[in-house]
């Protein structure tokens, strides 16, 4: 692959010509620098873009799979409350239909003892009583209407005789109002003569007063006009004076202001530069507070347990463990049963427990050829934790990571590889267990010719994975198999143990058998969840948490570990087999400690807590230091405004001053103005002061004549006074009698009106009553016939029930029973909707559940899908950034070659040396793309599509007459545990034995 650039293929061209590089212009060298730097910035804003977009699709996916798994343990609760919901329904059908059979027998009774009984006779009773009943009705309903009747003819009469009163009473009014306006219209006549005399004396002696009166006026108007004027000049000169010291007062405030403006200006300024060396320092400290903290945090979210996975063992589990065991199992039908429930409590614990990713562990590769202490560690803590939790749920000891325990359990992976052991085929190397342990100083089996047991072992618990290969979730299974198809009709359980392709590496790592942690700690998961939770055998669970054959080691010391190795030859499916030992030991079969050390234990805890305090410590700093800049920030920016507000003030004052200058200089000029008007304003005063005496003693005069006048003249204007009063009196009364006069005609039309509305009422009452006396005659003779008739009849009927009583008793008992099944049915049809449309809600509960169920494993399998591609993306980028780091490097040793090359201003000739280190350099870059492993693994999101090497490989498995071992199934069954990797290797009948003589001794 051509290196992008081109000094790194043609080394020796580049170092021929190095004096030809003396002439580069430096300038477009820094020009390039510059443009790098720029290229180098825009890589790492993508990257961290996209690490940015990853930590939030981890969270999503984090945030999901909580959800998914919330979801999938409410299942179980939705599930048990469809079956409540629909026994409970059936049984009320059941209840309904018995019921509806009862009422359908009653309604069949009831019908023939209404066949055997002869209505006709209550039926008469019933007809006559209707009839005395209707007629006893129309007499009342007559007698009421008559009732009614002669209460509106009263009314009636009422009515009209007090219209006549009010007709009375209103033309008598009429009369009398006429009379009255007749003698005062002869009043009025005399009083206008009487005025109209008067009137003609009045006039000359009106016209007089008027005009003394308005002589009188014009000499005040006078006065007051010149003491107007006088008062206007006096306030001109005190206004020219005020607005000269006002002025002058103005400038005096606004230097004042301006001074003070400044002076606050200047202690702002000094307030805000301290104030920021305070804010600079805080945030100094507050850089190194989050420094060191982000230092603890990152570190402490390196830890590869910051995505915890966990381990819960449903009670139904425990229950149904603690049922069984010590039970003896040897009937057929005990066994099944056994297996039924352990399968159906397994499936509740397999349905709760998921494994969670840590992307981050997906860039960690581990070489299972050659792995080194501290991943075997991580894997040993990871795994043996998930085993601790749940012994410590059913209350057993937890297990003890042991350092002699992991060399035990390695050199045991290294004796499968050395035997290339084909465990599917020959479940466990149980000889090669022995001989170790007895290397280990520990218990071990043998034949009765002194040979290493083949038969037994007691430490190892199996299981054969395929490399790469890993289970996918249940909900996934169950998607792809409805959405693809199911031909082998696999039960939930079969799909839920299925397995699929995940390995997603290059084929070079493949080959030398390298995969990253993540996945690594999948299987582990994996291989706990199916020795707990299996669908079809629980020897291996027992054996890990201490149940039934194993219970000798519920208590005390248990060290325990897991090693890996990968089968050097593929198996007889073709597969390479990955088989994961998990080793315990319990203290009692250790028989030489000085070999198998008991004290070198390994914490499966690492103590954090130095970082957590640097963390918590320094998190409390940036807590208490980020409020405190905020607030000196706060402050700085509070007196920033307030300087840029001061500065504002001081410009407005200084202009103000400037403005008021020009104020003052107008104003002296109107001050001279008015002190022109001072020096002839005294004389104009004295002036307007003799007027005013003079218009003074004329107003006097005129009023004095005007009130020797009126005095003069004071008879005839009261005899003018009294005469208008009088007749103005007299006209109002006389205009008073007309409106009443008008009113009075107006309610004696109205009487007349009512008296003729009132006396044709009381004529159609008088006629109505009339006919209701008619009709209630007739109503009492026809009910004087009903109640003969009905008198009749029940003598009658009484005659038919005293011969006929038993025919009525079973009548009356059959109605009776027919009552109460109506009721019974009717309440069993109340509760069998209730329990349908409980039953409907539970159904549609759990369908709504699964439904949210398949949404999040869809959104989850998006979410990994998308994580994997911004991890591939990342990674790229990063060797990209790494790769273009080194490419400078080599560019800038080979410009430093060129420039001593060109110092020398020797010949163009090579030495060796410089050309062998340059050639070598060239070879660090070279580099090898590898291959994505598409051939030998089946990549398939569908359980039921295969590739053509899988169809292949199936076509062999069915043509064998050979079941897996251990399985005990059909042929078809065991190829899809082969293609499923279901191949758990069992411990045996020979170590079931063992077990059990230990557990004596």
């Amino acid at each position: 692959m051509k290196s992008k650039n081109s000094k790194l293929m043609y080394v020796s061209a580049a170092v021929l010509a190095a004096g030809a590089v003396a002439g580069v212009n430096t300038q477009t060298a820094h020009a390039a620098e510059v443009q790098k730097q720029a290229d180098k910035n825009a890589v790492q804003k993508t990257i961290d873009q996209n690490q940015k977009d990853l930590t939030q699709t981890q969270d999503q996916l984090q945030e999901a799979q909580t959800e998914h798994d919330d979801a999938v343990r409410k299942t179980s609760d939705a599930q048990a409350n469809v079956l409540t919901a629909d026994s409970n329904n059936q049984s009320a059908q059941n209840v309904l239909e018995n019921t509806q059979d009862q009422l359908k027998t009653a309604q069949e009774a009831q019908a023939k003892a209404q066949a055997n009984y002869d209505a006709s006779y209550e039926n008469n009773v019933k007809s006559a009583q209707n009839d005395v009943n209707k007629a006893n009705a129309d007499v009342q309903s007559t007698q009421e209407q008559i009732n009614v009747q002669n209460t509106k003819q009263a009314e009636a009469l009422n009515n009209r005789q007090a219209q006549e009163d009010a007709l009375k009473i209103n033309t008598e009014t009429l009369n009398k109002t006429n009379e009255e306006i007749s003698k005062t219209q002869g009043q009025v006549n005399d009083a206008q003569k009487t005025y109209d005399a008067v009137s003609k004396e009045y006039q000359p002696v009106k016209a007089e007063l008027d005009k003394q009166a308005k002589e009188a006026d014009d000499a005040q108007k006078a006065a007051q006009e010149n003491a107007q004027e006088l008062t206007q000049a006096q306030t001109e000169l005190k206004t020219a004076q005020d607005t000269a010291n006002k002025a002058a007062e103005t400038i005096n405030n606004a230097q004042a202001k301006l001074n003070s403006a400044k002076t606050e200006l200047s202690n702002k300024q000094k307030q805000a530069s301290d104030l920021t060396s305070q804010r600079d320092q805080v945030a100094k400290d507050l850089q190194t507070a989050q420094a060191k903290m982000n230092t603890a945090k990152a570190e402490l979210d390196a830890d590869k347990d910051a995505v915890v996975n966990t381990m819960v063992m449903p009670q139904v589990y425990k229950d149904t463990v603690r049922k069984w065991n010590g039970k003896d199992l040897s009937k057929r039908s005990d066994m099944d049963q056994y297996k039924k429930e352990m399968a159906a409590a397994s499936w509740v614990g397999w349905t709760q427990n998921e494994y969670k990713h840590n992307e981050a562990e997906k860039n960690h590769m581990v070489d299972l050829k050659h792995m080194s202490r501290a991943d075997q560690i991580e894997l040993n803590k990871f795994g043996i934790d998930l085993i601790n939790q749940l012994r410590t749920q059913i209350g057993v000891d937890p297990w003890t990571f042991n350092e002699s325990a992991l060399d035990f359990a390695n050199a045991i992976a290294d004796r499968y590889v050395k035997d290339d052991w084909d465990s599917d085929k020959n479940g466990h190397d149980s000889a090669a267990i022995n001989e170790l342990a007895h290397q280990y100083g520990l218990n071990y089996g043998i034949t009765n010719d002194g040979k290493y047991s083949n038969d037994s072992q007691y430490y190892e618990n199996l299981m054969t994975d395929r490399f790469g290969w890993t289970e996918i979730p249940f909900e996934q299974a169950k998607a792809n198999a409805d959405k693809f198809g199911n031909p082998y009709n696999y039960s939930d359980q079969q799909l839920a143990y299925n397995v699929h392709n995940t390995y997603s590496h290059s084929q070079n790592d493949y080959n030398n058998r390298l995969d990253d942690m993540d996945h690594l700690k999948n299987q582990v998961y994996n291989t706990v969840k199916r020795f707990a939770f299996n669908y079809n055998e629980w020897l291996h669970a027992y054996g890990i948490l201490s149940q039934d054959f194993f219970n000798y080691s519920a208590k005390g010391k248990n060290y325990a570990a897991i090693s890996f190795n990968v089968k050097p030859t593929k198996d007889k499916w073709g597969f390479d087999d990955m088989p994961i030992h998990v080793i315990n030991v319990h203290e009692s079969q250790v028989l030489d400690p000085k070999v198998f050390n008991v004290n070198a234990n390994i914490p499966l805890k690492d103590d954090k807590s130095a970082l957590k305090k640097q963390y918590t410590d320094n998190l409390v700093l940036v807590n208490t230091l980020t409020p405190k800049k905020a607030n000196l920030d706060n402050q700085i920016n509070g007196l920033t405004n307030d300087i840029k507000g001061l500065n504002t003030r001081i410009g407005d004052l200084t202009k103000s001053i400037s403005d008021t200058n020009k104020t003052v200089a107008d104003a002296k000029a109107t001050k001279a103005d008015a002190d022109k008007k001072i020096t002839v304003l005294p004389g104009r005063v004295q002036e307007l002061k003799d007027k005013q005496a003079s218009l003074n003693e004329a107003q006097s005069k005129a009023e004095a004549d005007l009130a020797t006048y009126q005095a003069k003249n004071k008879d005839l204007l009261a005899k003018y006074d009294a005469a208008k009063a009088n007749l103005d009196k007299l006209t109002a009364k006389l205009n008073d009698l007309n409106s009443a006069k008008s009113k009075a005609e107006s309610s004696v039309a109205e009487s007349k009106a009512n008296l003729d509305k009132a006396t044709s009422e009381l004529s159609a009452i008088t006629s109505r009553l009339d006919e209701l006396k008619a009709k209630l005659s007739t109503a009492k003779t026809t009910k004087e016939q009903a109640d003969a008739n009905l008198a009749k009849a029940k003598a009658e009927y009484d005659e038919y029930v005293s011969t006929h009583k038993d025919v009525i008793d079973n009548l009356n008992k059959a109605n009776a029973e027919l009552a109460d099944k109506t009721k019974a049915y009717n309440e069993a049809k109340e509760d069998a909707a209730k329990t349908d449309k409980e039953y409907q809600a539970a159904q549609d509960e759990l369908t709504k559940l699964n439904n949210h169920i398949e949404d999040l494993s869809t959104a989850i399998t998006n979410y990994e899908s998308k994580i994997k591609q911004l991890n591939t993306t990342i990674n790229k980028q990063k060797a990209d950034q790494k790769r273009a780091a080194l490419d400078a490097q080599i560019n800038k040793a080979l410009d430093n070659v060129s420039a001593s090359k060109q110092a020398a201003t020797t010949t163009t000739s090579v030495q060796a040396g410089t050309s062998s280190s340059v050639a070598s350099s060239g070879a660090v870059f070279t580099t090898q793309r590898s291959e994505v492993l598409t051939n030998t693994v089946v990549r398939s999101n569908n359980a039921s599509v295969l590739s053509p090497q899988t169809k292949k490989l199936v076509a062999q498995a069915n043509a064998s007459k050979n079941s897996l071992p251990q399985t005990g199934t059909n042929d078809k069954l065991s190829v899809f545990a082969a293609l499923a990797g279901l191949s758990l290797a069992s411990l045996g009948l020979g170590s079931l034995a063992g077990e059990k003589k230990r557990k004596r001794n």
